[in-house]
């Protein structure tokens, strides 16, 4: 979606949200990105929700002292933006970036209980999922894990296999009475 954009030297400003464990390279990555297309990342920030996961992890975030600081940081952002900013904005990640994760989602056929709501259909920032003929189907390809689906099917017909959920629960239990900031980078 971000090759369909063309900045011709407009500002941006770019966030990662993210369920509490790591964001790794995704703001460089997005910041690249846009670069590519030929905007100036006047900001950036990692921003912390609940994990989509395991819900417990993140619980409640964004709370009231995450939407504070994000209201500090966009009047940072205007003030910034007012003046005659040039360059690019620093931020952490790696290069080459860490390779994808692949992740086996039961994506079709689903349960008998999927009612075909298109809550998930709605939610997926990739377009990934689709219903057609009665049947629900994800385009594999183009389906980049981000598990919104899950969070967000009423009847529980999106889920991770429950050993792998039972994996996820594990390997994340620790984190969730960890409290992450939220990261912003002028």
């Amino acid at each position: 979606k971000i090759r369909k954009l063309h900045g011709n030297g407009k500002r941006a400003v770019t966030l990662a949200v993210y369920g509490t464990r790591a964001y790794e390279d995704a703001l460089l990555e997005l910041n690249r990105a846009v670069e590519g297309q030929g905007f100036q990342v006047a900001a950036s920030a990692a921003l912390i929700a609940r994990h989509s996961i395991v819900p417990e992890v993140g619980a409640g975030r964004p709370d009231e002292k995450d939407q504070e600081e994000i209201r500090d940081f966009a009047k940072s952002v205007l003030e910034k933006l007012r003046t005659s900013f040039q360059g690019t904005v620093k931020v952490p990640g790696n290069d080459p970036y860490k390779e994808a994760m692949n992740m086996p989602l039961r994506r079709s056929p689903l349960p008998v209980r999927a009612i075909k709501c298109k809550e998930c259909v709605s939610i997926c920032p990739a377009e990934a999922i689709s219903i057609s003929d009665g049947m629900v189907t994800t385009d594999t390809e183009a389906c980049i894990l981000c598990m919104a689906c899950t969070v967000a099917c009423p009847q529980g017909a999106r889920i991770l296999p429950p050993p792998l959920q039972e994996q996820m629960n594990e390997k994340l239990g620790a984190l969730k009475t960890v409290r992450r900031e939220n990261e912003f980078y002028l």
